[in-house]
């Protein structure tokens, strides 16, 4: 009984009592008439890959694997791409694709679907922090994702401290020094754990100081007041939430327990901190408005060094080709931006607080403006061509298309709600227009389309500013008191 192992020819020989007799044997090639891709239908995350092999029939019935003699193609490369040679896919967005294996004259097919990116794990930031008791520090729990984004998941995140006695813990991630002691800080969000190690060290407050030791603002701005204690042991720390602040003339200035103060009238007051039985003054001179030539434009002060300044967060896509010609500045950003040469990124000190607080000044000085332009609803300004002015609108602004801002002078956008643009979109300047006086000062939060081109720098007082993916503010910059997110920007103050 022969069996056939592979195309070709082999003599086949019998003997018996010293006679032998032999004949050919030709084993003739087996035809491939089908071939199928597994797994069939499988399903991935966007960010995960999944291996393809290819499954040949053959007209004798029998099948092997025929991978390696495969091409593979995907119909939606933007849902999941595929290696057209070693058959591995990778899940971008969540979508379905249909995957197709060639071989010879022959193809098979079988859809990926890919699902939502999963969470990956969670990290806290810092993973370890020293107190001085009675002295409070937010942490940050950070979220990982199959598709290799990060997302700051503090607000909905369960944060838990082992020892209490030590090192006491908001749900919300707030944590404060008790005692002398150390404990574990864990928390959890969607099913994943992450810990960090706090420490609360015996020693004792020595001294306080606040910055700026004086500030002057105009009636109704804004001064940011940060208090840091120095410790027996020379180290320090920023206290200026735990602190109690008082002003010595109320009618001059108040100031806020977060050390916000807000000037009244025209005068001078001490700002005082406390803590701890410690105190420290600094001096506030409240100066009378003067209300800016209406040909000047909007005076950014410290804040005009920033391209992308955010009080509360930066959130920047990991991997991506964000480039800021300019300084950053935020207390927390999940990715650096990349900064060009000669500019740097703060995260603390006097410098981001100083132009926070000018920040406010420039959106007080905008709003005092005359408006040229007043209207009761929204608008959308693609496909306008305006001259200087000061444009002030109760509803949203939007711009589809190419707005064209024409002529040397200033321009003030002011609206009481939302600036969005759409993807695609131009802010073009002509006849003299710079960006330096076009200044953008929406109330709510401002979205900016993806592969947009825009003009000029946005004043956030408190709400969030998202720049869309590939869009582009040559000659422009992104502020805000809130949270800014990026995405492969190109950013040029």
């Amino acid at each position: 009984m022969a069996a056939s192992v592979s195309a070709g020819t082999s003599v086949v020989s019998a003997a018996f009592n010293g006679k032998a007799g032999s004949a050919t044997l030709t084993a003739m090639p087996s035809v491939l008439v089908s071939i199928a891709l597994v797994p069939a239908n499988p399903s991935v995350s966007a960010g995960i890959s999944q291996q393809f092999a290819v499954m040949g029939t053959f007209d004798n019935n029998t099948t092997r694997d025929i991978t390696a003699v495969s091409t593979f193609t995907s119909a939606s490369p933007a849902v999941a791409s595929i290696n057209a040679t070693t058959g591995l896919a990778l899940g971008k967005v969540a979508g379905t694709s249909v995957i197709t294996a060639t071989s010879g004259a022959l193809s098979g097919s079988t859809t990926l679907t890919v699902t939502p990116a999963s969470l990956m794990s969670l990290a806290i930031t810092p993973q370890s922090v020293t107190l001085q008791a009675g002295v409070n520090r937010q942490l940050a729990a950070i979220a990982t994702y199959s598709d290799g984004s990060t997302s700051d998941v503090s607000a909905s995140a369960n944060f838990v401290s082992a020892n209490t006695a030590a090192v006491a813990s908001t749900p919300a991630g707030l944590i404060t020094g008790v005692a002398v002691g150390s404990s574990v800080i864990s928390a959890s969000f969607g099913g994943k754990t992450a810990t960090a190690n706090a420490t609360t060290e015996a020693v004792t407050l020595s001294s306080i100081s606040i910055t700026p030791a004086s500030a002057t603002i105009a009636v109704g701005a804004n001064q940011n007041f940060v208090a840091v204690g120095t410790y027996s042991d020379n180290s320090t720390a920023v206290i200026t939430n735990n602190a109690t602040w008082t002003s010595s003339a109320t009618g001059i200035a108040t100031v806020l327990n977060t050390g916000a103060a807000t000037g009244i009238a025209a005068g001078t007051t001490n700002i005082t901190a406390t803590f701890g039985g410690t105190s420290a003054t600094a001096a506030l001179t409240v100066a009378a408005i003067v209300p800016p030539p209406a040909s000047a434009g909007v005076n950014l002060r410290s804040a005009a060094n920033f391209a992308v300044l955010a009080g509360t967060s930066i959130t920047n896509n990991a991997g991506g080709t964000t480039l800021v010609t300019g300084d950053v500045g935020s207390p927390s950003q999940t990715t650096d931006p990349v900064i060009a040469a000669g500019f740097t990124n703060y995260k603390s000190g006097a410098i981001l607080d100083g132009a926070l607080a000018d920040l406010q000044t420039a959106i007080t000085d905008a709003n005092g403006r005359t408006c040229d332009v007043t209207f009761a609803g929204g608008i959308d300004l693609g496909g306008l061509v305006l001259p200087p002015g000061v444009y002030c609108y109760a509803g949203a602004i939007n711009i589809t298309g190419t707005l064209q801002l024409s002529g040397a002078g200033v321009y003030i956008f002011r609206t009481a709600l939302t600036l969005d643009t759409t993807a695609n979109s131009i802010v073009a300047l002509t006849n003299g227009a710079t960006a330096d006086n076009v200044t953008w000062v929406p109330v709510g939060p401002t979205t900016l389309g993806a592969n947009s081109v825009f003009k000029g720098s946005i004043l956030g007082q408190a709400a969030a500013i998202t720049v869309g993916d590939n869009t582009t503010l040559l000659n422009g910059r992104v502020l805000t008191a809130a949270a800014v997110t990026l995405s492969n920007n190109q950013i040029t103050k």
